[in-house]
């Protein structure tokens, strides 16, 4: 293992030793999410745009909701159901509010109202909406006591007052139950800072690796096999000594660029387990397909050409690009017998549904299938002499 060991470091320092492999790995993922985020996301508000189920259809209801749109903090909408829940799914509104019906009738009885606020995980701006919902049920519940108090004097109907009456925000909170989508849910993609992110960051690693997997064929043609298989070590050692610097310099890349698209683009990348456990299954099957590659052609320039050939094209059926949706049917079906489709669907499910480690299980093993299918006819075509 020693050996191994050894084969891994040099390894790990020869790619990073040359200026240009920083540019290729950190550089250029990082500047195509910026230029496709910025130009899929332009000309949109800032405000979130947000949808209002109103099941209660009452005057309290009415006030709630005329409240939140006087706060001019977001892009609001009246509903149905049916079409709020849609056009979340679709990713045209950030959100929906659903005021369920008896919303009146309990603030009436003095107890807490029922709201829910739908949300993807990776909106950051949900506990303000939050908060704004909470202290407007506040001011009705005020409103409401007042009023019927007033009512019980007057006799007058406890709606005309309502409409007059204004109340200081209090501490107390309101009922509201804020729900993040999980698989289970409404939502079914990622925004498109996120996918873009994740998409060119699997699509650079794919084009490092294949970079990287070369040396299988430059080591050939140079005659450093020979020179090595000459040396006391075995063909085991060489192998998991270049397998272990291949993988270790994949997750070197994906690591820094998920923390970088963190910080700089606010990606939401979810649970950390199920990441770790999708990236290395993603990271497997492209060291498998390098060496697939790697074994079917004779030069390093074939494998540049031909590579880069394979891996953009099918980036391209994955959905890297562009979502998988916009495509024909047949092609949305095609493209699940590629790794990208099941790396980004691993990555939606993490971050655009706030999944966990058990819902990457069959991406993951779907993307292991691939490494074993990679891995056996690349290794059984690679030449060592």
């Amino acid at each position: 293992m020693g050996k191994a060991r050894a084969i891994a470091v040099f390894e790990i320092k020869r790619i990073f030793k040359r200026p240009q492999s920083y540019l290729l790995m950190f550089g250029m993922p990082l500047l195509f999410t910026f230029i496709f985020g910025g130009l899929f996301s332009s000309g949109t508000d800032d405000k979130p745009s947000i949808a209002v189920i109103d099941h209660d259809q009452s005057t309290l209801s009415q006030s709630l909701i005329n409240e939140l749109e006087n706060k001019n903090i977001m892009n609001m909408s009246v509903e149905n159901a049916k079409k709020a829940k849609s056009e979340f799914k679709d990713q045209k509104i950030t959100g929906y509010i659903r005021i369920d019906e008896g919303f009146e009738e309990q603030i009436l009885k003095k107890e807490v109202p029922k709201i829910v606020f739908v949300h993807s995980p990776s909106f950051n701006g949900a506990t303000m909406i939050e908060q704004v919902i909470n202290d407007n049920i506040v001011k009705l519940k005020i409103g409401a006591a007042a009023s019927s108090a007033y009512q019980d004097l007057t006799g007058d109907d406890w709606k005309g007052v309502q409409k007059e009456i204004t109340g200081e925000l209090a501490t107390a909170s309101g009922g509201i139950t804020s729900v993040v989508v999980t698989k289970s849910k409404e939502l079914d993609s990622i925004n498109n800072m996120t996918a873009f992110s994740a998409g060119f960051t699997i699509m650079f690693v794919m084009i490092a690796m294949l970079i990287s997997t070369g040396v299988f064929l430059e080591a050939r043609q140079t005659g450093v096999w020979y020179r090595m298989m000459s040396a006391p070590v075995s063909r085991k050692e060489i192998l998991l000594g270049y397998l272990g610097a291949f993988f270790l310099i994949g997750w070197i890349q994906f690591g820094v660029l998920m923390l970088i698209s963190k910080f700089v683009f606010n990606v939401h990348w979810g649970n950390v387990f199920g990441n770790f456990i999708l990236v290395s299954s993603l990271l497997l099957c492209i060291i498998g397909l390098g060496l697939f590659i790697a074994g079917l052609v004779k030069t390093t320039e074939q494998q540049t050409v031909f590579g880069n050939l394979i891996i953009v094209s099918t980036c391209m059926l994955a959905g890297v690009y562009w979502p998988v949706e916009v495509m024909p049917e047949f092609m949305q079906k095609l493209a699940m017998f590629v790794p990208q489709y099941w790396g980004l669907e691993g990555f939606a499910e993490l971050s655009g549904r706030g999944g966990s480690v058990m819902d990457v299980l069959l991406p993951s093993a779907v993307l292991l299938a691939f490494t074993v299918v990679f891995l056996t006819v690349g290794m059984a075509r690679i030449r060592f002499e």
